[in-house]
């Protein structure tokens, strides 16, 4: 019986190491070797991967007319939840600032670009997407994946705002590990 237990016990801790392991392979393409020295980068999103709860933009919006047919799902979509993404501008710079690195949104004469893609949202504000960093060629330099946790209580465009308020601390986290490491 106890070699039964510390079996078990001895399994579940090397399937929390892997698992441990795996999330800091967040990295899906190319480096950040050759950015080590920038400090200003133009921020951008890109909205053409996007799923809500599993559906396309506009399955989600045809589905929340559908269940709560006194709001406008379009106007909700286009002018509570997407510009939300903002605040995970704000969180990274916030937490970036004391190394001087900057994520600046519609800086185009920035060398570089930082291009987040959500592709996936919940109702909660969860996500789960792609980070790309490109050159003024748009030349992939590094592309990792990117999460945020999202909030339990509020509008929906609160907790998409909890979302990406998290989701701006771990890059900023990926950014200052990766560029100053």
């Amino acid at each position: 019986m106890k070699t039964t237990k510390r079996f078990i016990l001895l399994t579940m801790l090397l399937m929390g190491a892997i698992s441990l392991s795996a999330s800091d392979n967040i990295i899906v393409e190319g480096s950040f070797a050759s950015i080590k020295a920038v400090k200003k980068f133009n921020i951008e999103i890109d909205w053409t991967v996007l799923h809500v709860n599993g559906l396309s933009p506009a399955e989600w919006i045809n589905f929340r007319n559908n269940e709560q047919p006194q709001y406008d799902a379009v106007r909700e979509f286009e002018e509570e939840l997407k510009p939300r993404w903002m605040d995970m501008v704000v969180a990274c710079n916030e937490k970036l600032n004391k190394k001087q690195i900057f994520l600046l949104p519609n800086a185009r004469e920035q060398e570089y670009r930082v291009v987040v893609s959500p592709h996936e949202i919940d109702r909660k504000g969860n996500l789960e997407g792609f980070v790309t960093i490109m050159n003024g060629n748009d030349e992939v330099i590094v592309k990792f994946v990117i999460t945020g946790k999202g909030g339990h209580f509020g509008t929906m465009g609160n907790l998409w705002g909890d979302g990406f308020k998290s989701a701006g601390k771990n890059l900023a986290k990926i950014l200052e590990k990766q560029l100053y490491k």
